[in-house]
């Protein structure tokens, strides 16, 4: 094997790994709200859009635009907070 190849196939090694150690965080984190639709594919609807997210890869996707990172934190910041009693008395 050259040189090279045994390179790729330790990048390789190193994918898998990361990959897997993401795919662990995330279902720590729970999986409440989400639709999973394989182990690999999560999917769940934030203010009437699909939020698609694949968890090894931290990778999501939401109106048409792909994200990386924290999804969650980009729930947090997107989600439509529901009024408290003092909100809804204001009005």
């Amino acid at each position: 094997m050259g040189d090279m190849a045994e390179v790729f196939q330790a990048m390789k090694e190193m994918d898998r790994e990361r990959k897997q150690r993401n795919l662990s965080a995330a279902k720590k984190r729970g999986t409440d709200g989400w639709t999973i639709h394989t182990e690999w594919h999560w999917s769940r609807v934030l203010d009437g859009s699909r939020l698609d997210y694949w968890p090894s890869r931290n990778k999501f996707q939401w109106k048409g635009k792909v994200h990386c990172g924290d999804v969650h934190g980009f729930i947090r910041r997107r989600a439509s907070p529901t009024p408290t009693k003092d909100q809804t008395t204001e009005q």
